[in-house]
């Protein structure tokens, strides 16, 4: 089937971009939606791990893409191996950082759940790469929950700053959204690939379901996708901090903490419009 094969194609060819070769399961996970492709007005049908396996097979031995152990990438890039072996050592020691410095987040008030995102999730890191992060806050209290995230990050000498262009291991707030907002309105290819790889932390199962849920359009751009389970992460928050954040919250939930959420909701906005970059 052309399409199928197409599909294949372009899905190597998309992280090809980012110099990232891809194994047989990734390929099956990531599977660029062959209706983008061919614009098919009929379902096409499964399209199993086995199926891909054998095409990339037939691929690889035809030399129209090239395979290395487990990877396979375009051309003769056989470089990518090594590129993504180192990439994947790089990304362990990173994670570990990273789980040092995410644990603090627990403190802020109103944090529902954290994903992490870009080149960390996707393990495709180096030295200079940041801590992309996802962040749901309770709805009503955003501007609340992101000015305890900015102190605790900047406590920590951990937060990116707006005027560092290079900023290793530092942590990038870089999308907020709600409990109550979930879904991503700017459907994209790009977009779709991002959070179908993001990797749960400091999130409960329920909310993650919830937040595939609100994004069925995903599977508009990536046929095969599906969620993982890994509920353990939930486990993360020290309860220390959870309940730190608890009593913060208590002391918030008033009037009091609705004038707190309105003023700093103006200030960070006027920030934002100022500098919308």
């Amino acid at each position: 089937m052309t399409h199928f094969r197409n599909s294949i194609l372009a899905t190597i060819a998309y992280y090809d971009v980012f110099d990232y070769p891809l194994t047989v399961s990734e390929i099956y996970k990531n599977l660029i939606n062959p209706a983008r492709i061919v614009m098919a007005k009929s379902g096409i049908g499964n399209i199993s791990i086995d199926e891909i396996g054998e095409e990339l097979k037939k691929l690889a031995a035809s030399e129209i893409i090239g395979q290395e152990d487990e990877f396979y990438f375009l051309g003769a890039r056989k470089e990518l191996y090594h590129t993504r072996i180192q990439a994947q050592g790089i990304a362990y020691q990173k994670w570990k950082k990273f789980f040092k410095l995410v644990k603090f987040l627990a403190l802020a008030p109103y944090l529902e759940g954290i994903f992490a995102s870009g080149s960390l999730a996707l393990g495709n890191t180096d030295e200079k790469s940041d801590f992309d992060v996802l962040v749901i806050a309770k709805s009503g209290r955003l501007y609340t929950c992101r000015l305890f995230l900015w102190l605790i990050a900047s406590l920590l000498g951990a937060r990116r700053k707006k005027d560092e262009k290079v900023a290793p291991d530092k942590l990038c707030f870089n999308h907020y959204i709600t409990d109550k907002s979930l879904q991503i309105t700017h459907e994209s290819l790009f977009n779709a690939q991002t959070y179908a790889n993001l990797k749960q932390v400091l999130i409960g199962q329920d909310l993650v379901d919830e937040f595939y849920n609100s994004n069925l359009w995903i599977n508009n751009y990536l046929y095969n996708f599906k969620p993982l389970k890994d509920s353990a992460k939930e486990n993360m928050k020290p309860k220390i901090f959870t309940a730190m954040a608890g009593l913060l919250e208590g002391l918030l939930n008033t009037r009091l903490g609705d004038y707190f959420e309105k003023f700093i909701k103006k200030i960070q906005q006027k920030k934002i419009r100022e500098n919308p970059v």
